[in-house]
């Protein structure tokens, strides 16, 4: 074998080294890139579960003041019954968004 030979043996050898370096460092990428999309999504799952928690607290703070003035929750007290069902809606609307998060992961 000559000196070009073993030189040629060389580079080809540090070329692969090279090469299975960057796949390597390529698929470590990938998965810190999903690690950190999951991270964020279910932050903002967290979010969106502390938000619809603090509509159930709105709607129970709201019901029990009222009920402490002595009011009749019924269909015929509409004007209570559309601020229950706005928050109701608002719940309904941040549950909805925690599933298409959830859904994400």
């Amino acid at each position: 074998m000559n000196i070009d030979e073993i030189g040629n043996k060389v580079k080809d050898l540090f070329s692969r080294g090279t090469q299975a370096s960057k796949e390597a460092l390529s698929k470590a990428g990938d998965k810190v890139q999903d690690f950190t999309d999951k991270s964020v999504t279910k932050i903002e799952i967290h979010k969106l579960e502390t938000k619809r928690d603090c509509k159930y607290e709105e709607m129970g703070l709201k019901l029990s003041q009222m009920l402490l003035q002595g009011a009749s929750i019924t269909c015929e007290n509409p004007e209570d019954i559309k601020i229950l069902n706005d928050i109701q809606e608002e719940i309904k609307n941040l549950a909805e968004q925690i599933s298409e998060k959830e859904n994400e992961l």
